[in-house]
């Protein structure tokens, strides 16, 4: 643990060895300890737990300490924790602290602020957040990012084995290997992580309800990368953020479940006799494809008997041949062995089936078991041509497609070798249902909800930009849109056939972009995996490259990407030579790149270079009745996609939605629509079911926040539960806010 991160700690910390002997100490602890004499100090580090107590008080005639002890399986140091009142832990330091204020229960938002956190706390070369059921002992990934573990295959809701993650859940206690050698392996994974070039391990539970809801794996390339006060901050953190982890799974879940169970009763409506099953899968593939704007999905029957396969359904673009059985692809084999879903980036996996793939500007693909009383019978595949086939989000949404599937999948043993066209009654039904994707040819922009002259013009200009090949700087505000826009660019450019690789700056951890970005040979370093990894330049060839938030990169990784847009070609880490690339490149940023160009943050040649056409992004407070159009439209969507009565805003609320200055955009917009579908009984959204920032400016608008939740408290009765749902925060991140205010 960095020096700078030690001290910060609110309370006094100590590291201890086997010996009793102090290896390390924050000066608040020195502070604390100061105060005691030489017998008592000795006590004081010579404790140990004994019948499950880890905590005591040590007095005496100058000062009281509350104690705790901390210590972690794999490690022989133990910390000392001192402070001068009970409950002194339940402070982190204040990076964290108010990190976890504001910290929602929202599954995108949770992530990326948990993955912010473990950052902050340390550094790494992998880093694995999983959910975990505790009771079906699965598990899936929440978020993934780092070197790749030779032999692993992406393979998400897999059984829990004996593994680190098996002796978590066991044990509901974090695991540290400091120091990770073939004589000290502890678990089944051990091997391939040593094999991998991984030195050291940190694997964390996050518990919620005194079960094991998820985990965080941590893999580092130098041993003692991870010591104790690393296990000890990061498995404090996971205690703070559980709740909110515990509660977007839950909405993660009714997300999936909603969308599945969408798509089933638009097409089982009229698909209800046996003759009609084809149809209705036909059927299922059609809406789910809308409901998620995936490329394509096929429905393929599988043969294991005599390892063959045969594509039954599908619904977009295809890339399989129909009614003939063809021996079982590689892939669909894998996804058979491990018996659960496998996600593939497409440039990382080289088979015929791949290449074709690729040859068709498909970027990632999903393979999903359908089961039947224990035998997998078909599988449901997803391809698209940007990395969405490949998220955890989509994977928990084929795992409950799959399920629904399953029984009426295995009506189909006897049905004859063909699809049939669909009934006409059938054609009629799907016509009900709004395809987001109609008219739009090989276009987005026609995806793109707004009829303000501001945002007209700005997608006219972008629609004039994408035609040429030139670079495009999309420049505006958090939440406007920038990664809709550059895909619309995308699907109309030259390259449209070609993939569309996103790389969000912000969100990858500075010591991994480099790798990710560029890509590394064989033996380039330590952690490496067999056979190298393409970087994402590399997976965008003849396609678009999307740089978000490119204001935060390094100067030297400037230096990089200046080359690949100068030369058209990239040079992976351990490289001897480069390589040719063809790439369009587009990038985004919230920042003033100019600015940061004036005082030395970001090269000028690059500027100018990305540059070439800029187009700017209204705010969301610039765009008027946009934001009644995009707040119907999102209403309208959460209905069609969740099966339920479309809700509306009453005049007085769409006056509250026009005064509001919305400075967190479209996305916060969204995130308010969100919880006013949920938590708002009737078809009509009042004004007074509005949050109180969007509520407030129609009082006083001089009111401080401390004001404001005074008067909130008040009118909720000191309910905190329900306040804190109103806010749309968790009970902690409330109980914390109320602490900072001076209100708790």
């Amino acid at each position: 643990m960095r020096d700078e991160l030690f001290e910060s700690f609110p309370f006094g910390i100590i590291r201890i060895d086997s010996d009793n002997k102090i290896q390390r100490m924050n000066y608040y602890a020195k502070q604390l300890t100061h105060a005691l004499d030489h017998e008592s100090l000795e006590m004081l580090l010579s404790l140990k737990p004994k019948n499950d107590i880890t905590s005591w008080s040590v007095a005496n005639h100058q000062v009281a300490l509350s104690v705790e002890l901390f210590m972690v399986s794999g490690d022989s140091h133990r910390l000392l924790l001192l402070g001068l009142e009970p409950n002194f832990t339940s402070t982190l330091p204040p990076q964290f602290e108010r990190a976890l204020e504001d910290l929602t229960t929202d599954p995108e938002e949770i992530v990326l602020r948990i993955v912010n956190m473990i950052s902050a706390a340390t550094s790494f070369e992998r880093f694995d957040l999983v959910r975990v059921n505790p009771h079906l002992r699965k598990y899936s990934y929440a978020y993934s990012i780092g070197l790749g573990i030779e032999g692993t295959l992406y393979a998400p809701y897999s059984q829990i084995r004996k593994t680190g993650l098996g002796w978590i859940l066991e044990t509901e206690a974090p695991q540290l290997s400091s120091s990770l050698q073939p004589e000290s392996f502890s678990f089944s994974e051990d091997p391939l992580l040593y094999q991998t070039g991984f030195r050291s391990a940190m694997r964390v539970p996050i518990l919620f309800g005194q079960e094991v809801i998820g985990a965080i794996l941590l893999g580092g390339t130098r041993s003692l990368q991870f010591e104790i006060e690393d296990a000890y901050l990061i498995n404090q953190i996971s205690r703070h953020f559980s709740q909110a982890f515990y509660h977007s799974g839950i909405i993660e879940e009714r997300s999936y479940h909603a969308i599945a169970t969408s798509a089933f009763l638009h097409s089982i409506a009229g698909n209800l006799k046996d003759e009609h099953i084809l149809d209705f899968l036909n059927d299922y593939c059609t809406q789910l494809q809308l409901a998620t704007l995936l490329e394509s999905i096929h429905l393929c029957l599988l043969d294991q008997e005599h390892q063959n396969q045969k594509l039954l359904v599908s619904s977009g673009k295809k890339f399989l041949q129909e009614n003939e059985w063809k021996p079982l692809n590689k892939e669909i084999a894998e996804m058979l062995q491990v018996k659960s879903i496998v996600c593939y980036s497409l440039a990382h996996t080289q088979t015929q089936n791949t290449d074709e793939l690729l040859n068709q500007g498909f970027t990632s693909i999903l393979y999903a078991p359908i089961e039947h009383r224990e035998n997998i019978v078909a599988a449901l595949v997803a391809a698209a041509m940007d990395e969405k086939a490949s998220s955890p989000h989509m994977s928990g949404l084929f795992k409950v497609a799959t399920e629904q599937l399953s029984s009426i999948v295995a009506h189909l043993q006897g049905v004859p070798n063909a699809v049939p066209e669909p009934k006409p009654f059938l054609q009629s039904f799907k016509k009900t249902r709004k395809d987001p994707l109609q008219d739009q040819g090989t276009s987005g922009f026609s995806r793109i909800i707004g009829s303000s002259k501001i945002m007209q013009d700005t997608i006219q200009n972008a629609a004039r930009a994408a035609q040429y090949d030139f670079p495009i700087l999309i420049t505006g505000e958090t939440g406007t849109g920038k990664e809709l826009l550059a895909k619309a660019i995308h699907q109309s450019s030259q390259v449209a056939q070609g993939p569309f690789i996103v790389v969000n700056s912000a969100a990858i951890p500075a010591n991994l972009l480099e790798s990710e970005l560029f890509g590394y040979q064989e033996g380039a370093f330590s952690g490496g995996a067999k056979g190298g990894k393409p970087g994402k330049i590399l997976l965008a060839n003849r396609g678009t490259l999307f740089l978000d938030e490119i204001g935060e990169l390094s100067p030297e990784l400037q230096a990089k990407l200046l080359r690949v847009i100068q030369e058209q070609e990239v040079e992976p880490l351990g490289a001897i030579k480069p390589i040719p690339v063809k790439v369009r490149i587009l990038s985004a940023t919230h920042r003033d790149l100019s600015q940061m160009v004036e005082q030395g943050e970001f090269r000028e040649d690059l500027f100018y270079r990305l540059n070439s056409i800029e187009v700017k992004i209204p705010p969301l407070r610039d765009r008027g009745q946009d934001i009644l159009e995009l707040a119907e439209h999102m209403l309208q969507f959460l209905a069609q996609s969740h099966g339920t009565p479309e809700k509306t805003l009453s005049p007085s609320a769409q006056g509250l939605l026009l005064k509001y200055t919305w400075p967190g955009n479209i996305r916060q917009l969204q995130n308010i629509i969100n919880r006013l579908y949920v938590f708002v009984e009737d078809s009509v959204i009042h004004s007074k079911d509005l949050p109180p920032d969007l509520r407030v400016v129609e009082t006083d608008k001089g009111n401080s926040e401390k004001e404001e939740i005074e008067s909130l408290l008040a009118e909720f009765g000191g309910n905190k539960t329900a306040l804190a749902q109103y806010l749309g925060i968790t009970r902690t991140g409330l109980w914390k806010k109320l602490k900072r205010l001076g209100l708790q």
